[in-house]
């Protein structure tokens, strides 16, 4: 298994760039997630791989046809910068719902990733794209795995791959093992945290990860497991706590 961890939820607590990084390569984490450009350098050279770049709309978004001439050039841009220094991944954003039925947010969103992906494939980057529980993004429009599998299919294209996060699609009642296994193929990035305070990830707690994680492998799922949790106390600890019960997991 590869870990990786979110800067946003885990770097704030730590005193300085290269000591985070170092640790938490020390700890056996092989990326990291969302960094800010000014730590790209001393995330390196601690040999961590730097997973991907958050693109704009998770509110303001692409289902929305109104906000494609503003959201297109920019995230035209993100793709730019990450092709150019090796990051793999875009993240893209569905936006909110605004009283929008599904059919047309898809189709909405479909518009504008046809004319970003020919871009995104040039310059070998993937575009994930995320969905979000709508408790915690209120009116967020992709907030079932169903949205993301029904857009990959409609797109059918391999520079576009989905990011499930067990925590959102678990807390808006989806199977998330069933729902990967199945759609694997078009899975690029999954998130993890427990349920519904988004916690660190137990094997046995709300969200069965003891269930999950076994069914994942087998279903041939070879990516990163991405740590997304907020920490109670000590980010380090917790991190390594993480790690060790997934592999506790894979170790039977």
């Amino acid at each position: 298994m590869k870990f990786s961890a979110t800067d946003w939820s885990f770097y704030g607590k730590c005193k300085s760039p290269e000591t985070y990084y170092n640790d938490l390569k020390s700890l056996g984490y092989d990326g990291v997630e969302m960094v800010d450009q000014s730590r790209w350098q001393a995330a390196r050279k601690a040999g961590l791989e730097i997973i991907n770049l958050s693109g704009p709309g998770m509110e303001q978004g692409l289902n929305q046809t109104s906000l494609h001439k503003e959201l297109i050039p920019a995230i035209t841009d993100c793709i730019a910068m990450a092709g150019e220094n090796n990051i793999p991944q875009v993240i893209v954003f569905s936006g909110n719902r605004n009283g929008q039925d599904d059919d047309t947010g898809i189709n909405n969103c479909c518009i504008a990733l046809e004319k970003l992906l020919p871009i995104a494939e040039k310059s070998n980057v993937i575009l994930t794209f995320e969905m979000l529980n709508s408790y915690n993004h209120v009116d967020y429009q992709a907030d079932s795995g169903k949205y993301g599998f029904k857009l990959a299919e409609k797109l059918n294209h391999p520079s576009f791959k989905l990011i499930y996060d067990i925590f959102h699609m678990e807390r808006m009642g989806c199977n998330a093992a069933a729902e990967i296994a199945e759609h694997v193929g078009v899975i690029g990035h999954i998130h993890l945290a427990e349920s519904p305070d988004r916690g660190i990830p137990l094997a046995n707690g709300n969200i069965k990860y003891c269930n999950i994680v076994p069914k994942v492998i087998k279903a041939g799922y070879t990516g990163y497991w991405g740590m997304e949790f907020m920490p109670a106390k000590e980010s380090l600890a917790e991190l390594e706590a993480a790690r060790n019960t997934f592999l506790a997991i894979t170790a039977g």
